[in-house]
């Protein structure tokens, strides 16, 4: 009995561990996993991990570089002996060459090179952050979607049990006698209407928790579901007040990524142009190198290797000066074509900021749009709350229709769905404000 009892027990420990719960992701969950898990920012990271390894490139410059060659050769013929006298012999020759270059000066082609690949480096994380704005962006819009389709399906349950309340109602009055039987059938078409309403906005609500799940890289929605904060949370005030003053516009510039990034790129426009320029002035370096070498000559007697190696080593230190004469204008060129580029870098970010100032100004007007609707949604919804309080009365009176009641409460459900829809329009387009002033989006 006991082992019944256990081997039970362990089935059921087994089911309970295959159920796996739904779990709830908040709006910052939801962020830092679609940051995570998106292929931009992948591809963006790569690139910074490029511009890293360009810079360790450039600040490697400066060390000295050191190669060495080893060669084996076979002579037939007339050929230079090891007395560097022209022979008819057969023999062969074993090389060792070891060299190495330091630069000593460059025309700061050294140093500009790592202050560009420095600023290339800067605008590369600004490129991910940037990416991860947009991505906070958009998950954010589609969190607040999913929000108020599941504030939709409340409505739709809400008035489901309403409906159903008011059958009951109805077929008290018509077996009452104060309904006609058609009143009946009416109720119940209603109710049919709501549940379809209802199947209809948890419809929605999937394919919102969808659009959200495919931004975060989920492979699907099971067992996915988001977090609905509490109502104090979210809570909007109609004396919330909106601003979009130069100096918010002038702090943006210093703090959005793609005016950032911008920047940067232009600064190191200013150190390409001196690497060009550099090609102008002569560059100094210090060398040094070692080479031996043997030779074996076949069919003679030979000095032996030892001998050969200590006596045939060749010791090289000293300085190589490149001074630059004529490059067929191509130095001049190259800096003109730099100058050009720079000049296109300067657009880039006139452009940036002509942008973040549009989305500003846009997300300014917007904010301020959406919370008029939520004002006046909220005061139509109080006034549809009151107009269906008498409606409700009458019919219970058994002084009013149910096609006047049902108008009545379509209205009603039409307000609360204006409001929700303008409720979380207001959520976002305030958060959007907040987020290009540097506050993050929370709710």
């Amino acid at each position: 009995m006991k082992r019944k009892q256990t081997i039970l027990i362990l089935l059921l420990a087994m089911v309970a561990g295959g159920v796996k719960a739904q779990e709830s992701w908040s709006l910052l969950k939801c962020i830092d996993y679609a940051k995570q898990q998106n292929l931009e920012v992948k591809s963006k990271t790569n690139d910074m991990k490029g511009a890293e390894v360009q810079l360790n490139t450039a600040k490697n410059s400066r060390l000295p570089s050191l190669n060495a060659s080893i060669s084996q050769n076979l002579t037939f013929g007339r050929s230079l002996s090891s007395a560097n006298t022209y022979v008819n012999q057969s023999s062969a020759t074993s090389s060792l060459q070891i060299s190495a270059n330091a630069p000593i000066y460059q025309g700061r082609y050294i140093d500009s090179r790592i202050k560009y690949s420095s600023w290339n480096l800067k605008a590369a994380v600004e490129d991910i952050n940037q990416m991860g704005d947009d991505i906070t962006i958009q998950v954010t819009l589609a969190y607040l979607q999913a929000l108020y389709n599941k504030e939709l399906v409340k409505v739709s349950e809400e008035n489901l049990a309403l409906g159903k309340l008011q059958l009951k109602k109805t077929e008290e009055l018509v077996n009452g006698g104060r309904l006609p039987k058609s009143e009946l059938y009416e109720s119940k078409a209603q109710v049919a209407k709501e549940e379809y309403s209802l199947t209809k906005a948890k419809g929605e609500l999937n394919l919102a928790l969808l659009s959200l799940a495919q931004l975060m890289e989920l492979p699907s929605i099971e067992n996915f579901d988001i977090e609905v904060p509490s109502t104090d949370k979210i809570a909007i005030s109609n004396d919330a007040t909106l601003s979009l003053s130069s100096g918010s516009i002038e702090k943006a510039y210093t703090i959005r990524p793609a005016v950032k990034a911008a920047e940067y790129r232009l600064q190191a426009g200013e150190e390409y142009i001196n690497m060009a320029k550099s090609a102008y002035y002569p560059s100094l370096s210090a060398i040094a190198s070692y080479g031996n070498s043997y030779y074996n000559v076949f069919d003679v007697s030979n000095t032996s290797f030892g001998t050969q190696i200590k006596n045939q080593g060749q010791k090289i230190v000293g300085l190589q000066l490149n001074i630059p004469i004529f490059s067929r204008f191509e130095n001049r060129n190259n800096v003109n074509l730099a100058r050009i580029e720079q000049e296109q870098r300067k657009v880039t970010l006139a452009s940036a900021k002509k942008t973040l100032f549009k989305d500003m100004q846009q997300a300014y007007y917007n904010a301020n749009t959406a919370k008029q609707n939520f004002i006046s949604a909220k005061e139509a919804l109080e006034a549809s709350a009151v107009a269906f309080q008498y409606a409700q009365e009458k019919f219970d009176a058994g002084r009013s229709t149910t096609f006047e009641m049902n108008e009545t409460k379509k209205r009603l459900a039409t307000s609360q769905s204006e409001l929700a829809q303008a409720r979380y329009e207001f959520i976002f387009r305030t958060k959007l404000l907040d987020y290009y002033n540097g506050i993050p989006i929370t709710l």
